[in-house]
Order: C-alpha cells, then structure tokens, then sequence
C-alpha cells in the first residue's frame, strides 16, 4: 500500500482529481444562491405541514370547509414568513391527497370514492385571472432556479476540469526527468482518467439536478417540460 502511495504517477492522478473536484465543489458553494434555496426549502415545508394537517382530516372521514383550508394556509405561511401565493391553492391540495388516497393499497375501493368525492369540494372554487397570474410568477420562478443551477454546475465542472488538467501538467512537469519527451504518450492515459472522473461526476450532478428541478415543480404545481413528463 506504501508502495502505491509513493508512486508519482498515483500521487499525480490523485491530486489533479481531487484538486478538480474541489474547485467544482468551491466554485458551486460560492455561487449559489442561499436565498432561493431557503425560500424554496420554507415553502416545501409549509406545504407538506398544510397537507398533514387536512390528512389527519380526511383519515376521520372529515374534510374541512373551504374557508377553513384558506385560514389553514393563511397561518401557515405567517409562519414560515412566506406570501401566502407562493403555497399551494385548496384545488392543488385537493388533487394533491386525492393522488395519496388513489395510491395507497390500504385503503378499500368503496372508501377511496368517498373520499375522493369529499375532496372534490375543496376544487369547487373556480381559477381567478389571479391565480392564472401567481402560477405564471411560479413557473418563472422555477424556470430561474433552475437556469441558474445549470450555469453553475457548467461554470464549477469547467473550472474544475481546468484546475485539473492543470496541477497534472504542473506536476507532470516538475517529476520527469529531461529528455522524457519519448514518454509523452504515456501521460495521456492518466489524463484521459482525471477527464473521465470528471465526467462522471458532472453526469451524477446533472442527475441529482434533475431530481430536485422535479420536485421543486411538484412543490410550485408548474407541469413538467413535454420530454420529462413522458418519461
């Protein structure tokens, strides 16, 4: 194992990944934006705390008048010190725990349709121009999140590649003896290793992103893009 550790070429690989994915990691931190995520964190949570609270509801065969679900998300939002736009509408609630009364397997056929069919009064209000106009602010919203994500993994993953390559020539250069030019082919292979790490990790970043964009427009009610929603 000592042996591995001294060799130059292992020490070489390593710290050109290493300082890569530092860089990347580094460069994301500082650029991200905290407010986005925390307001995007708050909101997730009011939501899922508006949904437990008329779960526990529907469980007693009781569901809540429409004036008490808008009191409901009214408090909640002064809670988490949010507007109360930005949480989820009676008819999205609605829809949302009928999804979990459909989904479950413990509950019988006959108890799903009335349970259904209560919840359906909370859709009873039609969408005002008003609610069209806060769900377009939604879909902006998420759109920019998601924009400025994706320029910020480019921009990390490019300078982590760049810090890479960097320190592996740098090293490379200061290791070989003189007159190693015969060799220099031999230093593509680990290059062609930092790159392909890279490149995996960029992959994972992307999927994770891909993952969380999702949810965020679950959370906000924006419709998935036509080639995510077919998947």
């Amino acid at each position: 194992m000592l042996e591995i550790l001294q060799n130059s070429w292992v020490v070489n690989i390593g710290t050109g990944v290493i300082s890569g994915l530092l860089v990347a990691l580094l460069t994301r931190a500082a650029f991200s934006s905290k407010d986005d995520k925390e307001l995007a964190r708050a909101i997730e949570s009011a939501n899922r705390e508006v949904l437990f609270a008329i779960r526990a509801e529907v469980s007693e065969s009781n569901i809540p008048a429409l004036e008490v679900v808008h009191a409901l998300i009214n408090a909640t939002a002064r809670k988490y010190k949010l507007e109360t736009r930005l949480l989820l509408k009676p008819q999205q609630l609605s829809e949302e725990l009928i999804k979990e009364v459909m989904d479950s397997s413990f509950i019988s056929s006959k108890q799903k349709a009335e349970y259904c069919q209560a919840l359906a009064s909370l859709k009873a209000s039609q969408e005002t121009e008003l609610d069209r106009k806060i769900q377009k602010e939604n879909e902006k919203f998420v759109a920019s999140v998601e924009y400025r994500e994706r320029l910020i993994m480019v921009f990390s993953i490019t300078l982590g590649m760049i810090a890479a390559f960097s320190t592996m020539f740098v090293l490379l250069r200061s290791t070989a003896p003189s007159g190693l030019f015969s060799k220099l082919l031999d230093s593509v292979f680990p290059m062609m290793m930092i790159f392909g790490v890279v490149v995996l990790f960029m992959n994972i970043v992307q999927v994770l992103m891909k993952a969380r964009h999702k949810r965020l427009r679950e959370e906000f009610g924006v419709p998935l893009p036509p080639e995510e929603g077919e998947k």
